[in-house]
């Protein structure tokens, strides 16, 4: 049986602000590829070649990149979710091209080819019309979780309960397989008030006892937050299992290559530079004298860490130029300049978890290291200062001598002012022989 994928690529963005203002959330890229295509590659590799990808308005780039699916080896057609009108609605737009069973997944998650290849495989055997994937969590109540009765059948999900209420510890991946049984099912469910439509539709195949659940306890990370591309970047760095160094690659014999990385062609790497990985190095790319990179780094292609640069743990994107600069656990988008001795400051006196202000409120980044967010097109002038969580806006510029304490919104200059300094007469006597009195005290 042909199976067939439908991928839903509409969503808006708003919590991954700003960097979704110019590009879709899909279309941000880890290690020269963009999310949507590590999708369509696990997708090819189940053996699943007939896609569906629906998107929303003025989503021109998903079909530049996408095409027809021919360069990666698929079929790919699409359509188009006007206005986002929940998952059942972006289901329903690709109606008419469904012929057979099919899955439904994020163009902005991360998974492992095998988990599908486990679900078609279970699904076929127990002639199922809806799998759901689940995966043990340790806070159940941030999310969908699933309920059985006493044999272990699944019986029901119940969303976000309250805190010790959960019916059990497994949540619902978003990964779901579905007969075309589940339209008529939609059909049969009217729009709430709540945004629940999809999970209503459902409920019917698994009352008429037509659903089982796949566990799975494998990679999995879906990018909702900015800072959610850190531990994806992550999980992708560590399938970097040796050297792959490109012949093109020019790396001086003074430079230092250690670990897992992948180094594409014609990078230029110069004397005392040290990467440490795992590390992706895009093509064209420069990292200077003296430079560092080491942590889990990933560069787009044409890159230049410049002399003495520290880049830790970060994610940057096409062409992103640094001078002397110490960049920390922050996503950086194209074009981005940092002028000589720029740093992003990523831990917090007092130790606790980083916040980053999300649709007006403070979110916790789950982890006491976290840098900037910074969208494509910025610059920093030298010795500024970028405090832990937070975000440039696309072409936003922070001055020379700056300490950006808030989010700077999009096409902003944050410029020092003369009301940082004042200026008092000198009554010390700096000449040479009270310098050797001063020195004499310090002694």
């Amino acid at each position: 049986m042909s199976i067939q994928a439908v991928i839903l690529a509409g969503g808006e963005g708003k919590r991954i602000h700003p960097l979704g203002i110019n590009k879709p959330k899909s279309m941000f890229e880890i290690m020269g590829k963009p999310i949507i295509g590590q999708v369509v590659h696990n997708l090819k590799q189940a053996g699943i070649t007939d896609l569906i990808i629906v998107t929303g308005p003025n989503q021109e780039q998903i079909h530049d990149y996408c095409g027809d699916g021919s360069q990666f080896g698929v079929k790919i057609q699409y359509t188009v979710q006007e206005r986002p009108l929940g998952q059942a609605n972006a289901i329903q737009t690709a109606e008419h091209l469904i012929h057979s069973h099919f899955f439904v997944l994020n163009a902005n998650d991360l998974f492992d080819a095998s988990l599908l290849i486990s679900i078609m495989t279970q699904a076929a055997a127990q002639k199922a019309d809806l799998a759901l994937v689940g995966r043990k969590v340790a806070e159940p109540w941030r999310f969908g979780v699933m309920r059985f009765d006493e044999r272990g059948n699944l019986i029901g999900v119940i969303e976000k309960p309250p805190a010790g209420q959960e019916p059990s510890d497994i949540a619902v991946v978003g990964v779901y397989y579905y007969s075309p049984d589940i339209f008529q099912c939609i059909h049969d469910t009217p729009i709430g008030d709540t945004d629940d439509q999809m999970e209503r539709a459902y409920q019917i195949l698994i009352d008429r006892g037509q659903a089982i659940h796949v566990e799975y306890d494998g990679l999995f990370e879906s990018y909702k937050f900015p800072w959610n591309l850190l531990t994806m970047s992550d999980l992708l760095l560590g399938q970097i299992k040796e050297q792959q160094i490109s012949p093109s690659a020019r790396i001086s014999d003074r430079a230092i290559i250690d670990g897992n990385v992948i180094i594409e062609d014609n990078v230029r790497i110069f004397e005392n530079a040290i990467v440490r990985g795992p590390a992706y190095i895009g093509a064209g790319s420069v990292i200077g004298n003296n430079a560092l990179v080491w942590g889990g780094c990933s560069f787009g292609p044409s890159c230049v860490i410049g002399f003495g640069s520290e880049i830790k743990h970060s994610i940057f994107g096409k062409t992103v130029w640094t001078h002397r600069n110490y960049v920390g656990d922050s996503i950086v988008s194209d074009n981005c300049s940092f002028g000589a001795g720029t740093i992003t400051a990523n831990y917090r006196f007092d130790e606790q978890p980083v916040q980053v202000k999300i649709k007006g409120k403070r979110i916790s980044t789950g982890t006491d290291k976290f840098g900037v967010i910074m969208a494509e097109g910025c610059r920093t002038g030298s010795n500024s200062v970028l405090m832990p969580g937070t975000k440039l806006g696309p072409n936003s510029i922070v001055g020379p001598g700056v300490t950006l304490l808030k989010d700077l919104p999009p096409n902003k200059m944050a410029l020092s002012t003369t009301a940082s300094y004042r200026i008092v007469a000198n009554h010390l006597d700096l000449t040479k022989g009270n310098r050797d009195e001063l020195m004499k005290k310090i002694k």
